[in-house]
């Protein structure tokens, strides 16, 4: 007697978590390669020479990218979300001046924050209240 194979249930649609244009890719290709490069040195080399060049172009991106980042910030309705945006910048802007440490940790959190700026500067708040600034 051979078992009976367990049914399949018919695919369903994935519904989407986030609408699509939050849900696609909005890093500039600089800031995304250097994220990449970056977290692989910090798994395998966090303390060379192109770990150090890398750290310097993240730092770049961070300076480049707070201000639109705090506009995105300071745009959005007050709750959790705008507190957890308010503290990333406040934490961006820290780690983007000091220096010593893990070179790991501190290549894996420049490589976020660069991440997390980026997206943040790429919202379309962002550029309305960058724009009103001006």
């Amino acid at each position: 007697m051979t078992p009976t194979p367990t049914p399949t249930p018919p695919a369903r649609p994935r519904t989407p978590v986030a609408s699509p244009a939050v849900a696609r890719p909005v890093l500039p290709g600089d800031v995304a390669e250097d994220v990449e490069i970056a977290l692989a040195l910090a798994a395998h080399a966090p303390a060379g020479a192109a770990a150090i060049e890398v750290r310097a172009r993240l730092r770049a991106h961070i300076a480049h990218l707070i201000d639109p980042a705090q506009a995105f910030a300071d745009a959005l309705p007050q709750g959790r979300a705008r507190d957890i945006a308010a503290a990333t910048v406040r934490h961006a802007r820290a780690m983007s001046t000091s220096s010593g440490g893990d070179p790991a940790a501190c290549l894996t959190l420049l490589a976020k924050l660069s991440q997390h700026l980026a997206r943040y500067a790429a919202d379309p708040r962002a550029e309305a209240a960058t724009r009103a600034a001006a």
